[in-house]
């Protein structure tokens, strides 16, 4: 079994890391995007393959473990830098960013397949550097100071939190673990955007750039500190004071996406909004909200992702794009049309996509677990639907185009494709991926039980 597992790791790390050394090596231009597609092609077969045998595994056929996270969360972070190569224009990937999109993939793999504090540490700053790494020119100063000022200081935050609580658990003492444990929640809070730090991601998303911050948010390891690090330690009024804060950003992000008239801030917004859901459903007491914010973080992270590339590519074809007027061109794109409204009401958690079953047990323990602010779950996914659809609407319906090429290239369509199926093929046929949540969700929620010591 230990076998078996080191070497799938080693086959999870051999494609990102090709692209690393072959870019270290002096291999650039076409030469290293044809290694990066065939890459990230070959990686997420490879991470999809232990969750493929997982779903025709009975419900009762074993006891959960927490491991059984990794085989979902590992294929997400490869269909992610599967996104990230193939669907953003080549003139707004240079071979630097070829680089940190397998360096980010590699970190996400590998924080989603270890529980140790000191690696998720170094992880969280890693994948920040790689961040602020992608807004060195000068014209993302702006950008660039505002990740560095609250990446940093939730670095700060996340070091002291996981120091003080392992010395306070080590010494068997809960007060001082208890502040220690309110020190990551906090780290993660500024990192997800939740109120009051909500303003810094659709900060960057508008003054820096839309990939690199989209590859960063997009798979969540703020939410896998916290249910690795917090969720089974902290006191539940700590958790409760956590989901309570959530379900506020996720009512005030999705009110702000529904009125930005640039696409890029309602991005921003939008990832605002369904990660402080996802942060709710991690820290509130009930099963069902666990698993519904598992399917959710999955959901939310390809929706966002793609709709953040879509975004990406229209700008290389036709510049900024504004919310408050109809551009056209469903008739010259129409499968990145279709994908992009997919997206959309995936992320409206629309019957037949896979946030329709993740929103619904979310909504409904929510609204169980806090009778007044659990209707903000409610308002916050109708809202975010709204502004995901008056996206469709304004940036492919309206007046003809007759401007720019808008023709999408053969790779392009491959990636958006493969989003809009993922959300579709998993919202139709849910019960694999939820039976294989909701067994990771039992470790969980019996390791809040009893928390080990």
């Amino acid at each position: 079994m230990v076998a078996s597992r080191l070497l799938w790791m080693t086959a999870l790390a051999a494609p990102p890391g090709a692209v690393l050394a072959a870019y270290a090596l002096g291999t650039r231009g076409r030469r290293l995007y044809t290694l990066a597609a065939a890459a990230t092609s070959l990686l997420t077969a490879v991470a999809a393959a232990p969750l493929a045998l997982e779903f025709f595994r009975p419900l009762g056929s074993g006891p959960g473990n927490f491991s059984l996270l990794s085989t979902v969360l590992v294929p997400f972070a490869a269909l992610l830098w599967l996104m990230a190569v193939v669907t953003t224009p080549s003139a707004r990937l240079d071979d630097a960013g070829l680089a940190r999109t397998a360096a980010a993939c590699l970190l996400g793999m590998a924080a989603f397949l270890t529980a140790a504090p000191a690696a998720l540490v170094l992880i969280w700053i890693a994948t920040a550097v790689i961040l602020a790494a992608g807004h060195l020119e000068p014209r993302f100063k702006a950008a660039r100071r505002v990740i560095v000022s609250h990446l940093g200081f939730s670095a700060i935050l996340l070091i002291a939190g996981a120091a003080l609580a392992a010395w306070a658990r080590s010494r068997g003492d809960a007060a001082p673990e208890q502040w220690g444990l309110a020190l990551i929640l906090s780290a993660v809070v500024i990192r997800k955007g939740i109120f009051p730090f909500h303003a810094w991601i659709p900060e960057v998303f508008d003054q820096g750039r839309i990939g690199p911050a989209a590859l960063f948010n997009a798979p969540q390891l703020g939410a896998y500190a916290a249910l690795v690090l917090a969720v089974p330690y902290a006191n539940p009024a700590l958790l409760k004071t956590a989901a309570g804060l959530a379900l506020v950003t996720a009512v005030y992000g999705s009110f702000m996406a529904l009125y930005q008239a640039d696409a890029r801030r309602a991005c921003g917004y939008l990832f605002v909004s369904q990660s402080a859901l996802v942060i709710a459903g991690l820290e509130l007491p009930a099963r069902g909200a666990l698993v519904g914010a598992l399917l959710l973080w999955v959901c939310s992270g390809v929706a966002l992702a793609g709709l953040s590339r879509a975004v990406l590519a229209l700008e290389a074809r036709r510049g900024r794009l504004r919310l408050d007027v109809r551009h056209g061109g469903y008739e010259r794109m129409p499968l990145l049309a279709v994908s992009f409204l997919i997206m959309g009401l995936a992320v409206a958690n629309f019957p037949g996509t896979l946030g329709f079953v993740g929103g619904e047990m979310l909504v409904r323990s929510a609204v169980d677990s806090f009778p007044g602010l659990g209707l903000f779950a409610v308002a916050a996914v109708a809202m975010s639907g709204l502004a995901a659809i008056r996206m469709y609407f304004s940036l492919f319906c309206g007046r003809k185009d007759s401007g720019a090429h808008l023709r999408m290239g053969r790779a392009e369509s491959l990636g958006f494709t493969a989003a809009a199926l993922v959300l579709l093929g998993f919202g139709l046929a849910p019960g694999g991926l939820t039976r294989v949540l909701s067994r990771a969700s039992a470790a969980v929620m019996a390791s809040r039980e009893s928390p080990k010591r």
